[in-house]
């Protein structure tokens, strides 16, 4: 069953691989970006279906909101729990 939240969901997850792509242009933030693609790459290679679910990135992430709206940028970093995955995933590789 595929509703219109599920629906609103990948559409907003498949935005965010272009906000992280458009990160990795800025050299400040490039780092916190490709640290992100990892973890987002992990949640996607672990789920069964092969998506990416906000239920299992956002805890992952902090947003902060650079600029006036509607033109600002949103820049992602790793929580605490995203740096511990991504720590014991580089201690598993």
């Amino acid at each position: 069953m595929f509703d219109t939240l599920c629906y609103k969901t990948f559409l907003d997850m498949g935005k965010l691989m272009d906000r992280l792509q458009k990160q990795l242009e800025n050299n400040n933030t490039k780092s916190d970006a490709l640290d992100c693609i990892k973890v987002y790459d992990w949640i996607k290679d672990t789920d069964g279906e092969g998506r990416v679910m906000e239920s299992r990135w956002n805890p992952m992430v902090t947003v902060k909101h650079e600029g006036k709206y509607p033109n600002y940028l949103r820049t992602y970093k790793l929580t605490i729990m995203g740096q511990t995955l991504l720590k014991g995933m580089e201690r598993d590789s």
